[in-house]
């Protein structure tokens, strides 16, 4: 059988989904909202650090539709916050399962009331409020809330969730909610990695990119017949999924890899717990992330990656190409609506020495193993590094360089940004230059491109103490300015009769915002922090009075630097 031949046979051969997934029950839920559902994200599609983990259901752009309870049940849990989910409603129903429903613009009049009562009761925007059983009942199709654009949102939209009662998230798309989605996925790239080589850190890692072309029904390597791969390799895909023809680029939902009609891997997207999310830093390519802002997602799994999703992996995805013979590669992408793509490509082993290093690392290094706990550590720096912080072993690298004039300690090269780390790890930097009188407003921060990123701190016996989840360059500075007031529709003795709202927007440099208070006339009032836009929002309400008020807002940051800002107001 020639080669073409072959490939079409194995492209028939792989191209019917089958998408095993347990059994969920079918039309015990409705949708969560009147219009048709379209999706402008997917279950399970890749994030920063994390699994998406519901689906983002399209409201056309616009805040206000009527959410429904999509089942009869209860609602046990309020959260209100001013990122994540925003405002966001649980719902668990008789069957065991609860719906999740996020970045929601208002809540009905019955739960707000009681959200608001907690949230005085509290002195606190920010609540995350446990109901009992019965507490607060809905019906299936009851109003539950209104979508919006709320927390960590980036346009209006509502996020929508299924969990059991393990409280892990399912792809609600699994229990029979209809999706009309007739686009396949799209394949990009296909990345080839030799296994078992040496390379400099910062250097060539001897990864191969290929870019792919649509051909028919399937994909194919863009000129090229068969590609050169090392005697023992493994490969990557960056792949997305335009649903139903749109814009966004939404997670696809099953990739498997065949070599020669054979299963090599496979991963599907069926449920996850949010204790394994972060894992996805080692499913990607986080070097090609953090480089070049692609996502590849690897068909291999590195010795300590716990993820769940994976359903098979032979010698965990590497392939054995050292008999020098073409092999047939298959890659199947799917989609949660079953569409498939297909790329095909042939894979032959190169002489070894091609994958051989010419020059190995010039940094000094010291072996962390992913088996047990590490230790760096100099007369000006201690650092340690859990083993289960690190997806495989690495040689760390460090350097030091002399800081700059606004920095209170060298600059301290701590291996390389572009290697993840799942925990957190103790870091603590000397520094010497600090006065007593500043020593609470010092900080170790990450050096970025844009600047500095706060990873805090506290002082103790010379050194700065706090726990990072970053390699990258760390130094330690002093912040002494406070958080910035701007008050956007309010001025000191204006007439606000004609006004719904107090406006404020509130910002911080450095450490970052800790917290907020505003008064009216001496007494807490309840304001809303959108912290996306840095504003806070006070909705008049019964403590504002008929009059003169004074309104106060104190305002303080990580290193607890203070501002304030006094208005009286007439209303």
């Amino acid at each position: 059988m020639n080669r073409l031949v072959l490939q079409l046979f194995f492209l028939i051969l792989v191209s019917k989904i089958s998408i095993s997934q347990n059994y969920y029950p079918q039309n015990y839920f409705i949708s969560p909202l009147d219009n048709p559902i379209a999706l402008s994200g997917t279950f399970g599609e890749l994030r920063a650090d994390h699994f998406h983990s519901g689906i983002d259901i399209r409201t056309g752009e616009v805040e206000g539709l009527q959410v429904h309870a999509v089942a009869d049940g209860w609602v046990s849990r309020i959260k209100i916050a001013p990122g994540g989910y925003g405002n966001a409603l649980y719902i668990t129903h008789p069957n065991g399962y609860t719906s999740v429903y996020g970045h929601l613009q208002r809540y009905n009049n019955e739960i707000a009331k009681f959200a608001k009562q907690n949230q005085y009761e509290l002195e606190s925007f920010e609540v995350d409020l446990y109901l009992k059983a019965g507490q607060i009942q809905v019906k299936q199709g009851d109003v539950i809330a209104w979508s919006g654009n709320t927390g960590r949102s980036g346009g209006p939209h509502l996020h929508f969730e299924i969990r059991d009662s393990n409280q892990d998230p399912i792809n609600p798309v699994l229990f029979g909610i209809e999706l009309l989605d007739q686009t396949p996925p799209v394949i990009n790239t296909l990345k080839v990695y030799p296994a078992g080589y040496k390379y400099d850190p910062q250097g060539d890692d001897g990864s191969r990119v290929y870019f792919t072309q649509k051909t028919g029904d399937g994909y194919l390597i863009a000129r090229a017949d068969t590609i050169s791969v090392a005697p023992f390799s493994y490969f990557g895909i960056n792949t997305f999924d335009p649903f139903n023809n749109g814009l966004n680029k939404n997670g696809v939902y099953s990739i498997k890899l065949y070599a020669d009609s054979n299963l090599v891997y496979e991963h599907q997207l069926e449920t996850f717990s949010f204790a394994e999310s972060r894992y996805i830093n080692s499913l990607i390519d986080y070097k090609d992330y953090i480089q070049n802002k692609r996502r590849i997602q690897k068909s291999y799994i590195e010795p300590n990656n716990h993820l769940s999703i994976y359903h098979h992996a032979k010698n965990r995805g590497i392939i054995n190409f050292s008999d020098g013979n073409a092999h047939l590669l298959s890659y199947e992408i799917s989609d949660i609506a079953g569409n498939t793509s297909i790329l095909n490509f042939w894979a032959k082993s190169a002489n070894e020495s091609e994958w051989e290093l010419n020059s190995y690392p010039t940094l000094e290094t010291k072996k962390f193993s992913y088996l047990s706990n590490n230790i760096f550590q100099t007369a000006d720096l201690y650092l340690q590094v859990p083993g289960d912080a690190l997806y495989d072993s690495i040689n760390f690298t460090y350097q030091t360089k002399p800081g700059t004039k606004d920095m209170f300690s060298d600059i301290h090269h701590l291996h390389f940004d572009y290697v993840p780390l799942h925990k957190w790890c103790g870091l603590s930097i000397r520094t010497d230059s600090i006065e007593p009188r500043l020593r609470n407003k010092a900080l170790i921060v990450k050096i970025d491109k844009d600047g500095f990123d706060a990873a805090g701190g506290t002082w103790e016996n010379g050194f700065i103490i706090t726990s990072i989840r970053e390699f990258g360059n760390y130094c330690v500075v002093v912040d002494t300015v406070p958080p910035e007031i701007k008050a956007l529709n309010v001025s000191n003795n204006e007439n606000i009769q004609n006004q719904q709202s107090i406006r404020v927007k509130i910002t911080d440099e450095l450490s970052g915002i800790e917290s907020y208070r505003g008064t009216l006339n001496g007494k807490w009032i309840l304001m809303e922090y959108d912290e996306k836009n840095d504003l806070l929002i006070y909705n008049f309400d019964e403590h504002l009075l008929k009059g003169q008020n004074h309104f106060e807002l104190v305002v303080k940051d990580k290193n607890q630097n203070t501002s304030t800002l006094n208005l009286n107001l007439i209303y």
